[in-house]
């Protein structure tokens, strides 16, 4: 498995730069495709804003301002690929609002990269295309500008399906790292859920053991907030990306949960792998 097709959302924030070397980088090493995909924003000013005739000549010059906008950001977005030796790179500009044609886009593709945004927006727009396009999104963080090779990778096990989906596309980072930690809160109730049959422990060891991935299981009490345990330990053991599920299908869910995506996202200092 690898990634071939990598899309990373452009926008106008102030880490985009070290977000589009991060995903150029990425496609360098993959051998991949890589694609900038930036939302002027239109289609939701004229929804929100304009009541009456879209061709109003008065609108244009709105319209025209964040159409420029977002050709700015591509511009940036085409600089820093270009200075990477990449397999293809392109540019594209649509009209829609980024959750909704990231995540259309996502699906012909392996990865979606974006940055963790301004304080404000949260889990939001990660979690919206973790969910809606069945791909893992790789999230960087607005904090510090990572680096790869990631050496050190922490991955969250809670044996759901969306910890399973985030493990196995995480594969070729996670056969690239000279070290892999599996954490693990709560071990009685993982092992409950999962019946007498089974060893969960032992068989995430056995699994990331089979596909080429040295991993050492980390066994710690339940936490009050998972989000917030999965980033102390990442931090204890000084992993350079955090690869868990994303969990925002139901609020129910979230909430008995802890919120961990919601927390991981606001709070990152490093990159976060998920998937939904």
């Amino acid at each position: 498995m690898s990634y071939k097709t990598i899309v990373v959302h452009v926008d106008d924030i102030p880490n985009a730069g070290a977000c589009y070397t991060f995903a150029a980088e990425l496609a360098r090493v993959e051998q991949a495709h890589l694609i900038g995909l930036a939302s002027s924003g239109v289609s939701r000013f004229l929804r929100e804003t304009v009541a009456m005739n879209y061709a109003a000549p008065t609108i244009r010059p709105y319209l025209d301002t964040m159409r420029e906008r977002a050709a700015r950001t591509l511009d940036q977005f085409e600089r820093v690929a270009a200075s990477f030796m990449l397999a293809g790179s392109e540019r594209r500009a649509v009209d829609d609002e980024p959750g909704r044609s990231l995540s259309a886009l996502a699906r012909y593709c392996d990865l979606c990269i974006l940055s963790q945004g301004n304080a404000s927006q949260g889990a939001g727009l990660a979690a919206e295309v973790a969910k809606d396009s069945g791909t893992p999104v790789l999230i960087v963080p607005r904090a510090q500008a990572p680096a790869l090779p990631t050496r050190r990778i922490l991955l969250g096990w809670n044996g759901s399906r969306e910890a399973a989906r985030a493990m196995r596309f995480a594969l070729p980072l996670l056969q690239r790292a000279s070290a892999v930690d599996v954490a693990i809160f709560d071990t009685a109730a993982l092992e409950s859920e999962a019946g007498a049959e089974l060893r969960p422990v032992t068989a995430i060891g056995q699994t990331l053991s089979r596909q080429g991935v040295r991993a050492e299981v980390i066994q710690r009490e339940r936490a009050a907030d998972a989000g917030d345990a999965l980033l102390a330990l990442a931090g204890e053991r000084g992993a350079q990306l955090l690869v868990m599920g994303c969990y925002g299908h139901s609020r129910l869910r979230e909430l008995l949960l802890g919120g961990a995506t919601r927390t991981v996202l606001k709070s990152m200092t490093l990159p976060v792998f998920m998937a939904a």
